[in-house]
């Protein structure tokens, strides 16, 4: 039994989802008696509390219209606050330019869509990215006088990340065993591991981790609530349609809004992609053998771990995978790829030219993708670009003051990663121990 404001606000998108013609404007206002009770249904109501807990905050005072606005803040401060700590991880680093090419990849415009919803997958993105990139900085650039600071990003990004959804604990694990592989060297957690200022943080991250596990067998959370069963599918069939679908949930993991309703033009999406693309192939240029066959597994994963999942669950809901739910586990490719190639010996590569304009590539798609996303609200999908029409919806703010924030913003995150500078390594003979293998115990700073 929740007040009456919540009921309305869940039936809001109901005359304009998957519909992509039909502008946002046609939904009701938000009213109702705030002092009534009454029933209001939802299909994750079996998730983790965390997220629910401090994004509810707002409900706490008095109810209106702008406490869903409240909400919407909570989750995006919630989501900023772990990009925030994977850039504070990148701008730490000796070689930040590639890692950073990665993040940028990694953090594609569904995710940005994703992080502005009220939605616990927007912290299981996020906290998945941070604590990717916080592993692979340990494994492949460790610095003592960084470790402890890196460690604690660690347990608050896995936190928000195995406490999001079901699944959570299984892409930890996956990311955990993926990091350690593609590593320059084996050994490079258990060197970690015997600093005694990484027990308490790591203990934190496997309580946390074994806790939300167990939560997620005990509490149901991973049955859907929506659901389209189909009595005449069959275990072959799921995994023909999904195999078939791999470019449609390609298209998904890049940036597909609303409810899949909301495409982005193709060639943003070559654009989106041709980042991701480049970053891969400098990876796999640089890698070690074992290091590409790390990255070549981890992209089969990400085709082969929903279709797995599926075939658990389609008896009961049918096919109801979407792209956006590999998203943890699909930015592992990038990310890895980002570190491997700037490993010492690629040092004479113009990575800081490469940064930039990858940077001010993925700066274009985001702005881009934002513009396309406010469009299909205002006008419809397909309405016109360079007129209003009749009875359009409008945001709370200037559509023109949105944008040309949504702009600066870019323009300030370009200029940010551009002052990142690599720093000097020394040389020695191939067969000596790296760099990377004897700077444990110094200090970068």
């Amino acid at each position: 039994m929740l007040p009456e404001l919540f009921k309305t606000a869940w039936a809001l998108p109901s005359c304009f989802a998957f519909q992509p013609d039909v502008p946002a404007s046609c939904a009701p206002e938000i009213k109702g008696d705030q002092g009534s009770q009454t029933l209001v249904e939802s299909h994750v109501e079996r998730y983790n509390p965390l997220y629910y807990a401090i994004v509810g905050l707002p409900s706490l005072l008095p109810l209106s219209e702008w406490t869903l606005v409240g909400m919407r803040l909570m989750s995006a401060l919630l989501n900023a606050l772990l990009i925030a700590c994977g850039v504070r991880v990148l701008a730490g680093l000796r070689r930040p330019s590639l890692p950073t090419l990665g993040f940028l990849a990694a953090l594609t415009p569904m995710t940005m869509f994703i992080g502005g919803s009220i939605t616990p997958q927007g912290p299981e993105i996020f906290g998945a990215a941070t604590a990717t990139v916080t592993l692979l900085a340990m494994f492949f650039q460790p610095d003592r006088a960084l470790l402890r600071e890196r460690l604690w990003i660690l347990a608050v990004s896995v936190l928000f990340f195995v406490m999001a959804r079901g699944l959570s604990p299984v892409y930890l694990a996956l990311i955990l065993a993926g990091t350690i592989l593609v590593a320059p060297r084996v050994g490079a957690v258990v060197e970690v591991l015997k600093e005694r200022s990484s027990w308490v943080p790591v203990l934190v991250c496997v309580v946390l981790t074994g806790g939300a596990g167990l939560y997620t067998l005990f509490s149901g959370s991973l049955a859907l609530g929506v659901v389209f069963p189909d009595p005449a599918l069959t275990a072959r069939e799921v995994v023909v349609q999904m195999l078939r679908s791999t470019d449609y949930y390609l298209e998904q993991v890049l940036g597909t809004f609303g409810w899949g309703d909301t495409h982005l033009p193709m060639w943003v999406l070559q654009f989106i992609g041709g980042v991701a693309f480049t970053v891969g192939l400098l990876g796999m240029a640089s890698g070690r053998w074992r290091q590409r066959v790390v990255v070549v597994i981890a992209l089969l994963l990400a085709i082969l771990v929903p279709i797995g999942v599926q075939l658990m669950s389609f008896r009961e809901s049918g096919m109801v995978w979407q792209g956006k739910y590999v998203l943890p586990l699909a930015m592992l490719v990038p990310l890895m790829c980002g570190f491997i190639a700037a490993e010492p010996q690629q040092r004479k590569r113009p990575q800081a030219a490469i940064l930039g304009m990858g940077a001010a590539a993925v700066a274009f798609a985001q702005i881009v993708s934002v513009a396309v996303n406010i469009h299909r609200y205002a006008n419809g999908a397909n309405g016109p670009w360079l007129a209003v029409i009749d009875d359009p919806w409008t945001p709370l703010v200037p559509v023109f003051v949105v944008m040309a924030a949504e702009v600066l913003a870019w323009v300030l995150i370009v200029i940010l990663v551009r002052r990142f500078r690599e720093r000097p390594i020394a040389v020695v003979p191939d067969d000596a121990a790296s760099s990377d293998e004897v700077e444990l115990g110094t200090s970068s700073s």
